[in-house]
């Protein structure tokens, strides 16, 4: 199935309503394997099946109670040769987990997998939701149907909704959209895969290449992992929501939830908190922005709207204003989860060596010095290294510039109990020290720490913490500095690049019409990808833009609505500046 060229987020109101029927839900969980199974075999999926490392694609228009999807992944288990199983299911009225659990209990033959899912489910918010189980994925696409087909990009081996549109007839509409708006070139199997940069965005690329079945390799110019910006004791877990529907605010909603979930299953409780974040109303101009939020109808456990006394009983701190709740929201230590997802991944890394160039020939040939000093070989290169992506391919105008940032360590006897927000963020405190940050410095490349932004960011601390206002050099222990690499829509560059000149020259007729239809493909090059430019939000946006980026390479279904797809494309720049005649 392609999609179509609907660039809209899902509308409002983000919480969709339960199904008022679930409970009379009562289905033969034996009767409905046997028909499941004939619908395989009729398929000719089984001859896929068989073959080690391809992932066969199921697409589900009504997953209800889960059980298509259960019955499927129990026999998934019996078949499997070494491949993996992505089903993509749509859900309108979602159940809640109270209800989930008490429809799947009718089916005791499935009960370790109801509680794999259970354990996963996610709240009743509009969006698209990539549940992990190892070899089996599930997409959960919650929202309308037709918003929801509207969105969905990927061709499956298997629909079970034989009420769906046409899927063949949905693959040919592709022909309708822009060059630049299909899909890119997927990558063999087991292809030697090399991961530049050891950052959040490196480790979570080459996670998400490995969970494919790539060859992965990161290469880090540091002696170890999250050397660069990546290397902070704590980070929150950010995430700012627009007052109406936009792609850039789905895209770091489902980022947000996608970064937690994940943490859960990599990285011990140790190095991370779930302890919620509070995002301060600075104006009443941002309280009335906030209240529009709310508006937006997303449900209590993942948003809340507190007052000023309620925001102090929750932090434990006295602060200056009320705002938005993120419960399920915290902080992570990014060097701890860059070494847990290069962990899990079971990719090699090459520390100490740096990329000098990049030269394409039957692959790509990279220069590199340092402890794997030689030139070498891979089939495909993911730029991962923020900044440093220009340097190694300048004959392309990345759209990537450089922000100095700087975060203290302040000496306190007590921190919030929770992340807060304001011009600045303070996390809660570990062994007596918190974190407040951070300065933005667009003009400087200094790596040194500096004493005035260790004193900005006292101010911002006490802007937001009051009684923290006494605190001066003397309590900063010490603070780190970091280069945040954004873009000018500030959405991060992800997919693959494509030749810059070879665009120019096919598509200089949008110079005259934005809207000329193009026979031309797009210009990739075959092999070169970027996962980079996340700014600030990188701990939210990363692991799901990684996730993006695997299922491109592999040809499998994406974890996002094609819209958000687009909005992140790294060659938009390049056709807007045609379109705008810059270029």
């Amino acid at each position: 199935m392609k999609p179509n060229t609907n660039k809209r987020p899902f509308a409002d109101p983000q919480c969709l309503a339960a199904s008022p029927d679930w409970h009379l839900s009562k289905t033969c969980a034996k009767q409905r394997l046997a028909e499941l199974k004939a619908q395989y075999a009729a398929s000719g999926v089984l001859d896929k099946v068989s073959k080690p490392q391809v992932a066969v694609q199921v697409f589900d228009g009504e997953f209800g109670s889960g059980l298509d999807f259960l019955l499927t992944w129990q026999w998934w288990d019996t078949v499997n040769s070494g491949g993996s199983l992505v089903y993509l299911a749509i859900c309108e009225q979602p159940l809640t987990l109270d209800q989930l659990r008490q429809t799947q209990q009718q089916w005791p033959q499935l009960q370790s997998l109801s509680l794999a899912l259970q354990e996963q489910y996610p709240g009743a918010i509009k969006g698209f939701y990539q549940l992990d189980f190892g070899v089996v994925k599930l997409i959960l696409v919650q929202a309308p149907k037709a918003e929801a087909m509207a969105q969905i990009s990927a061709e499956f081996d298997v629909c079970l909704d034989q009420r769906a549109p046409d899927l063949q007839a949905q693959r040919s509409s592709s022909s309708s959209q822009q060059p630049w708006q299909r899909p890119p070139h997927a990558m063999a199997l087991a292809s030697r895969v090399a991961v530049i940069g050891g950052g959040i965005s490196g480790t979570a690329t080459a996670y998400s290449l490995s969970q494919r079945g790539f060859d992965v390799t990161i290469i880090e110019q540091g002696q170890s992992l999250a050397s660069g910006a990546s290397g902070n004791r704590q980070g929150m877990l950010y995430a700012k929501l627009p007052d109406n529907p936009t792609v850039s605010g789905q895209y770091h909603q489902q980022g947000l939830q996608h970064s937690m979930a994940l943490l859960k299953r990599s990285l011990s409780s140790e190095h991370w908190q779930a302890c919620g974040l509070l995002q301060l109303a600075k104006s009443p101009r941002e309280e009335q922005q906030m209240q529009a939020v709310m508006a937006r109808a997303y449900p209590s456990s993942w948003l809340q709207l507190l007052s000023l006394e309620d925001a102090q009983a929750i932090a434990k701190q006295s602060l200056t204003a009320g705002g938005l709740l993120f419960p399920a929201s915290g902080w992570v230590s990014p060097a701890h989860w860059c070494q847990a997802l290069f962990e899990h991944s079971g990719a090699r890394l090459w520390s100490g060596s740096q990329v000098l160039a990049l030269t394409q020939h039957q692959g790509w040939q990279l220069q590199v010095q340092g402890d794997h000093q030689g030139v070498h070989h891979f089939d495909a290169v993911v730029l991962a290294n923020a900044n440093d992506a220009k340097t190694l391919v300048p004959q392309h105008q990345l759209a990537l510039k450089s922000i100095r940032g700087q975060v203290s360590y302040v000496q306190t006897q007590q921190g919030p109990d929770l992340v807060v927000c304001g011009e600045g963020y303070v996390t809660p405190a570990q062994s007596g020290v918190l974190a407040a940050g951070a300065s933005y410095n667009l003009h400087t490349d200094d790596v040194g720490l500096s004493e005035q932004d260790h004193l900005d960011n006292l101010q911002r601390m006490a802007d937001v913490l009051p009684q923290t206002s006494n605190k001066g050099l003397g309590d900063v222990q010490g603070g780190r500095v970091g280069f945040r690499s954004v873009t000018p829509d500030y959405l991060p560059m992800v997919g693959q690049i494509a030749d810059e000149n070879t665009v120019i020259e096919r598509f200089g007729k949008l110079r005259k019409d934005a809207n000329y239809q193009f026979k031309h493909t797009m210009p990739y090059l075959q092999g070169l990808y970027i996962n980079a430019g996340h700014g600030s939000k990188g701990l939210i946006s990363a692991p799901l833009s990684a996730e993006i980026l695997a299922s491109q390479m592999a040809n499998q279904a994406l974890p996002v609505a094609q819209c958000v797809a687009w909005a992140l494309d790294p060659n938009r720049f390049l056709i807007r500046d045609l379109i705008r005649r810059k270029r």
